[in-house]
């Protein structure tokens, strides 16, 4: 009977953070928007460009003909090639998902954008900065930093204060209201 417990507790715990990482909640459009500022970093939409030609806004290499959903190919140097935009979009996507939640086996949530291209880009420093750029953030932002969720902002408020003053012509008393 302790057998089975201590079997049961193990079972438990072994898988209970699999499905607790799998939970792990990444802002899409934070996600998105990270997408786009590696795609301009990597050329996409420059005509000729390799990300460009092969639908590959990530410039994703693969040792794998099948790798990716959408994926009709390699070229010899391993760049993945798309069917379209939006495949090649999709498996960033799903990349950067995994570096966020700490599931990519190269990239975690702890690295700065510079450790990222350091890993990710030839011509790291470049790609850094136009990345940070073009998320509105410095390049040792943390991908953690980066998915983290917003705190919620107050609304300003506005004070009010009321006074009362006497014209001392006219015996008219009149309310003010200032603002602080």
């Amino acid at each position: 009977m302790k057998n089975k417990r201590a079997f049961l507790m193990l079972a438990v715990l072994t898988i209970f953070p699999i499905f607790a990482r799998a939970q792990a909640v990444v802002d899409s459009e934070k996600v998105h928007s990270l997408a786009v500022a590696i795609a301009k970093a990597e050329g996409f939409g420059v005509k000729g460009a390799v990300p460009t030609r092969y639908h590959n806004p990530g410039d994703i290499r693969s040792r794998s003909m099948h790798a990716y959903a959408g994926q009709i190919g390699l070229n010899r140097h391993g760049y993945v090639i798309f069917k379209n935009d939006k495949a090649g979009f999709a498996a960033l996507e799903a990349n950067l998902t995994l570096m966020a939640t700490g599931q990519s086996k190269h990239y975690g949530p702890n690295m700065t954008i510079i450790k990222v291209a350091k890993l990710y880009a030839t011509g790291w420093r470049l790609w850094a900065k136009n990345v940070a750029k073009n998320l509105d953030v410095p390049p040792t932002t943390t991908l953690r930093a980066y998915f983290a969720p917003e705190e919620p902002v107050a609304p300003a408020i506005t004070m009010h204060t009321s006074a009362m003053i006497e014209l001392p012509t006219a015996g008219i008393v009149l309310p003010i209201l200032a603002e602080n």
